[in-house]
């Protein structure tokens, strides 16, 4: 997978400073795709075929079930969230707290894009 050429999918429900995180993903080359949690708003991104997922944590189970997709999610949650992380899923899952910077972001998704199958 050529980096530049990778397409994010970017869920906006539950997401806070979505326009930052639009922009940190943009300006490091990524193709930004965006979804909504609606059935219709989900087969459409999907169709555009992303390479990754970036969404809220809560979402997690929602996407790993989605369409039996495989593909690499960065799960983002706010400061004050508890985050439970699992290890019983075959995904190749990040999670990131807010605030972060673009370079910590670059970094997992250079990570979860170069260990793709």
């Amino acid at each position: 997978m050529r980096r530049l050429n990778a397409r994010i999918l970017l869920v906006k429900e539950k997401l806070k400073e979505i326009s930052a995180i639009e922009e940190m993903v943009k300006e490091s080359g990524f193709e930004v795709l965006f979804a909504s949690d609606d059935s219709t708003g989900l087969a459409e991104s999907f169709r555009e075929e992303p390479n990754l997922i970036l969404c809220h944590y809560s979402q997690m189970g929602f996407y790993i079930e989605t369409k039996g997709t495989h593909l690499p999610i960065i799960l983002i949650n706010d400061a004050n969230e508890r985050t439970i992380q699992s290890a019983s899923s075959s995904h190749k899952i990040a999670y990131l707290q807010t605030p972060f910077s673009k370079d910590i972001l670059n970094t997992l998704i250079d990570l979860l894009l170069s260990t793709e199958d």
